[in-house]
């Protein structure tokens, strides 16, 4: 591959200083002349059907313009799956259910409204624990590679434990807040932080408009992580700006935004784990059940997906698995950052350790004897694709941290316990039959204009199309201008999520920029008087390759491509596959994803046997990412989702009490600070084998899938006994340690 300008090297983004300064201008930082407040009414009690709404006291308020209940809804009443409704009609499932929405001239006089709105309540039963498979079970997957019953007839040692993760809010920093009007064409307008602009679509049937009457305008994100891909917003506020004729803003409180988004499943994973005494692998047996909440919206996808990864990155020859969704009226759960390998990845490595311990082996010693290789296959029967490069980064890793994975023990008398703990992880990418398209123009001065549908969350979407569009074009990276997330100018690529994008839209880009390209060289070689093939362009400068001083510039070659009739406008595209390998049949192309990227965390942690207290010293992320694209934007994902995995590790809980979430605000939901940032290294590897442009992968999930695990881990080797549940709170360190017993 020839050597490459801008992809690999890390420019400063467009955007650095206006968000260093404060002045991104997010979902709620819009305002419009006339702007009414819009209220969002959610359900009092719940599971319980309603018999009568009264609104008459709150539209009799001066400044209050309507109440809008499931009858005013003029189309389907259906967000983004047909059983969720936009606004509930007959009953409620959990405390997040809209009920019915109000518009006013101020906020304070909404919510003033809002208290006024009188709904008659028959409470029904409700279920609130899933362990024990009492509600609905919405699916029974199953998987089984080998022989299951000979792979631990031939085993030396057999451990079994069960494990424990709790569900988690996305904890975003910008609560979701928008404005929504009717523009002087009729046109719908939504401009909203979403994760998917596709919604204007779903958007459009709760209107009962065709889908051409609606926009989605994306801004710039504050965090998403899976929390923003619904539209309920979108239709909340359509639904309101249509009825009243202006523009409407709604803008979501901490414990709205907590009450209403859905949530990352509780696991609870059953695991026997087999091996020779040789430290070789020879079987493993899963049980998988998760708690699905109000609605079964993914959990059935999710919850595949989680089983398809939790015999983690290693070779098993014989492997049987099996993983349940239970519905519940606890808050619904849906995509978070990692899609069920967060909560796996704890529980496989856990095992991992205890069998090591059991064999009296080196943990990471253990790990590398049973790395899975390209070509072998995981406990769904798929083959790995690509290079796994787990034996470098574990080598790199161990002599980074120069200190086995094993307790340290303080002076005497002293509480406090060092331990290593490593975390080796794999994480999907790239479903089947994903597409994506990206469309590319190059203006008469030879700058490029790329439209792209994807949302930029956060995580520098933006700039990496830019990078991807000047590379592959050949022109100087200023001169690229993108616009994102416009459903009436960008073309459809589907949702930013399951770290695809830079799969979909980036190879879009990168195939729309190649064949501009060669338009450019095909009119650039009637001006030299050259083949195309003997041409190059760099910074927009067409020469002729070992002749260096002939050239033209690209302003030059656009004229001359549009006095042949060369189109300089191209769509570009990427269409994956289907699964092809043997038994997928069973599943289809649910069961599991194109490629994956491999990974090892190690992390290294003090615990006070005494009170419990976790403190993480030091932290260590690698993973094959197949070609950086940015670096620097590589590193931010590294620590931003390994501080995820942290939060998760350590702090993070969901709180309820009989569905309603009590932990609903950031003096009592614990998400990492700055100030618990531990220090920190960085292995970044690149076999340039990914599915993506130029060779890479998507990396947006994989850091945070392994760093639970490695807490974990740490705290279990410090204090020399398992910690089966995370968060791994004081409370459940003591538990271990038999000083503490949970009610």
């Amino acid at each position: 591959m020839p050597k490459m300008v801008y992809v690999g090297r890390s420019q400063a983004k467009e955007d650095a200083l206006a968000k260093a300064v404060g002045d991104t201008i997010y979902g709620d930082d819009l305002h419009l002349p006339g702007e009414l407040h819009g209220k969002v009414i959610r359900a009092g009690k719940i599971p319980a059907r309603f018999k009568k709404i009264d609104a008459s006291k709150a539209v009799a308020l001066p400044g209050v313009h309507c109440v809008l209940t499931a009858k005013d809804i003029p189309g389907q009443n259906a967000g983004r799956y047909p059983y969720y409704p936009v606004l509930a009609e007959r009953e409620v499932r959990f405390t997040g259910d809209a009920v019915a929405l109000v518009a006013a001239e101020t906020i304070d006089l909404a919510e003033e409204a809002a208290r006024l709105v009188k709904i008659d309540y028959e409470p029904l039963p409700g279920i609130y624990e899933f362990r024990n498979l009492e509600g609905e079970v919405l699916c029974d997957w199953k998987i089984e590679k080998g022989d299951i019953e000979s792979g631990f007839q031939e085993s030396d040692v057999v451990v079994e434990n069960v494990y424990f993760a709790t569900s988690v809010d996305h904890a975003f920093i910008e609560p979701e807040g928008g404005v929504g009007w009717v523009d002087e064409r009729g046109v719908v307008n939504i401009r909203v932080p979403t994760q998917t602009i596709e919604n204007y679509q779903a958007v459009a049937k709760v209107l009962g408009l065709p889908a051409s009457r609606v926009r989605y305008d994306c801004p710039m994100l504050g965090g998403a992580f899976g929390g923003k891909e619904h539209p309920l917003l979108g239709a909340y506020l359509g639904l309101l700006a249509v009825k009243t004729g202006r523009p409407i803003r709604i803008a979501y409180t901490r414990e709205e935004s907590m009450a209403q988004c859905c949530k990352k499943h509780p696991f609870i994973m059953r695991y026997k784990t087999g091996a020779t005494s040789a430290g070789k692998l020879t079987a493993l047996e899963v049980d998988i059940i998760a708690d699905a909440g109000a609605y079964p919206s993914n959990s059935k996808g999710l919850i595949l997906g989680a089983l398809c990864v939790s015999g983690g990155p290693y070779e098993i020859p014989n492997a049987r698995g099996g993983s349940r969704a239970v519905l519940t009226n606890n808050p619904f759960t849906e995509a978070m950052r990692g899609v069920g390998a967060n909560q796996v990845c704890f529980a496989y490595e856990s095992q991992m350790d205890e069998v090591a311990k059991r064999l009296g082996l080196d943990p990471l010693e253990f790990r590398r004897r049973n790395f899975i290789k390209k070509g072998q296959t995981l406990i769904q029967n798929q083959p790995v694709p690509t290079r796994v490069m787990l034996p470098e980064i574990s080598d790199r890793l161990e002599k980074t941290i120069g200190r086995p994975a094993e307790s340290s023990p303080g002076e005497r008398g002293d509480p406090w316990r060092k331990g290593v703990g490593y975390a080796a992880n794999l994480a999907g990418y790239g479903r089947p039959r994903n597409d994506g398209e990206a469309y590319m123009s190059i203006e008469d001065d030879g700058s490029v204009n790329l439209r792209c549908g994807a949302c930029d969350l956060g995580a520098a979407q933006t700039h990496t199309y830019r990078q991807i569009a000047a590379e592959a074009v050949g022109v100087p990276l200023e001169n690229v201008t993108v616009t994102m997330s416009d459903s009436h100018v960008t073309p459809i690529v589907g949702m930013t999520a399951g770290s695809r994008q830079t799969l979909i839209s980036g190879g879009a880009t990168m195939h729309a920029g190649e064949k501009l390209k060669e338009r450019l060289l095909q009119g650039a070689a009637e001006l030299l008087e050259a083949a195309p093939g003997d041409l190059g362009i760099q910074e927009g400068n067409i020469f002729v390759r070992g002749a260096e001083d002939r050239s033209v510039n690209i302003i030059e070659a656009v004229a001359k491509c549009k006095s042949m009739g060369l189109s300089l406008h191209e769509t570009g595209k990427v269409q994956l596959g289907s699964h092809e390998f043997e038994g997928h049949e069973k599943y289809g192309d649910a069961v599991g994803w194109m490629d994956y990227v491999f990974g090892m965390h190690a992390a290294e942690v003090e615990v006070n046997t005494e009170t419990g207290e976790v403190r993480l010293l030091n932290y260590w992320a690698g993973h094959d990412v197949g070609q950086a694209i940015h670096p620097q934007h590589v590193e931010g994902q590294f620590e931003g989702g390994a501080m995820m995995g942290i939060g998760h590790g350590l702090t993070e809980e969901l709180q309820t009490v009989r569905g309603g979430i009590v932990s609903n605000e950031f003096h009592s939901y614990l998400i990492p600070t700055a100030a618990d940032t531990p220090e920190w290294g960085n292995v970044i590897a690149e076999s340039c084998e990914g599915l993506g442009p130029y060779g890479a992968k998507g990396i947006g999930e994989p850091p945070c899938t392994a760093a639970a695990a490695a807490v974990a881990c740490a705290v279990s080797q410090a204090i020399g006994a398992r910690v089966t549940r995370i968060p791994v709170t004081p409370d459940h360190v003591l538990e271990v340690l038999g000083k503490f017993r949970r009610n």
